[in-house]
């Protein structure tokens, strides 16, 4: 059993406490910042392996709880080159077969680095 909190944003120490007390496996609120390689998910024994782009990450040791990490995704044509969420990356004016080779190449990013989830 695992979970989201509202809007991506963690809810600090408190929120991993309760997913700790209530035998939670996961969560997945936690977001990576922009990185050449995806990060895996990893346990939240230690500290957090990357910065916190939220601000509102755990900063104690909660020992058996997973956190699977949502990676920014990476689009040449997109000012930044990423973005967090897929709907900011497909924009309006794609047509079908750019979003398709987009997603192709995104994916290929992760199976040929790491193969961290997608």
């Amino acid at each position: 059993v695992g979970m989201r909190a509202p809007f991506l944003k963690p809810g600090r120490n408190t929120q991993y406490k309760v997913l700790e007390e209530f035998g939670y496996i996961y969560d997945s609120s936690i977001g990576v910042p922009a990185l050449p390689i995806p990060i895996w998910p990893y346990t939240l024994d230690y500290k957090i392996p990357h910065e916190c782009k939220s601000g509102t990450c755990p900063t104690k040791s909660f020992p058996g709880v997973w956190e699977v990490p949502f990676n920014t995704h990476y689009v040449k044509d997109f000012e930044g080159g990423h973005c967090p969420y897929l709907d900011q990356c497909v924009l309006h004016n794609h047509d079908p077969e750019e979003v398709f080779q987009w997603l192709k190449e995104d994916f290929e990013r992760y199976y040929d680095q790491n193969r961290a989830p997608y």
